[in-house]
């Protein structure tokens, strides 16, 4: 299962970053099982960079963005970080993997990898399910982050189930559950051919091979828009070369070579 968390990089609790670079907690997490002066674990790199996050973070933040009309507006932010600057990345994985990792530790039926704000677990679906409820309340409470449930993908691979009797069992284990009912609103991403994970297909050959096929004809009608508001070669020519041709380079190199052959034919 594949989950998603609403605007993460602009939502995370600064406090709780800074507790996780000093390794000691200021309040309590984990839903009590954690308390004031406990250790959290920090990888050590991270922490040398304290000064930096402490005079970046450590007060309200002026953000600054233009409109359409090219009008600038100024935002006080008291929370989260600089969603596309590549440190913020970091400093964001680095404060919410204590939480997740200490869920995960008490399902040990359930593997899982988190890239960014995007949480993978394997393992049945009960086991999955049960994680997941566990998981949407210390987010909240830890870190103030809301998982985005109707964006969560439920993969079921094999050739046992169709996608209607996957989404039957999806809403039958649910129903077993009360706790579960908040769920139920992403069984439209039940699925038995396939799930998106990082960019990145997985799934049978054929749902593969469709998924970058549609992508390769989303950059191709792309480019051709740029035609009709651009005058300028070099702008069209820059686009195609730092924008769409990183699209399907991406994928070319993250998926089989028969599925990305097939896929252009």
């Amino acid at each position: 299962m594949q989950l998603d968390i609403i605007n993460a990089f602009c939502s995370l609790r600064r406090q709780a970053q800074f507790d996780v670079l000093a390794e000691r907690a200021s309040t309590s997490y984990d839903n009590g099982n954690m308390r004031d002066g406990d250790k959290i674990p920090c990888a050590p790199s991270p922490c040398k960079y304290w000064g930096l996050i402490h005079s970046m973070q450590g007060h309200a933040s002026t953000l600054r963005f233009t409109n359409h009309t090219e009008q600038l507006h100024h935002l006080t932010c008291s929370k989260g970080g600089q969603q596309g600057d590549g440190f913020e990345t970091v400093q964001f994985a680095v404060t919410i993997h204590p939480s997740i990792g200490r869920v995960f530790q008490r399902h040990p039926a359930c593997k899982g990898a988190d890239i960014c704000d995007d949480i993978i677990v394997v393992a049945l679906l009960q086991e999955v399910l049960a994680l997941v409820d566990e998981l949407k309340l210390i987010l909240k409470q830890d870190l103030d982050l809301h998982l985005d449930v109707p964006k969560f993908n439920c993969y079921m691979p094999g050739n046992r189930l169709n996608d209607d009797q996957a989404r039957t069992l999806f809403k039958d284990t649910l129903a077993s559950r009360q706790s579960l009912s908040d769920l139920a609103a992403m069984d439209a991403g039940v699925s038995t051919k396939g799930l998106r994970v990082a960019g990145v297909p997985i799934g049978d050959d054929a749902w593969v091979t469709k998924f970058v096929a549609q992508k390769v004809e989303a950059v191709i009608l792309d480019v051709g828009k740029t035609d009709h508001v651009l005058t300028d070669d070099m702008i069209p020519y820059d686009m195609m070369r730092f924008c769409q041709n990183m699209r399907p380079g991406f994928l070319a190199c993250n998926t089989p070579r028969t599925s990305c052959r097939a896929s252009v034919k």
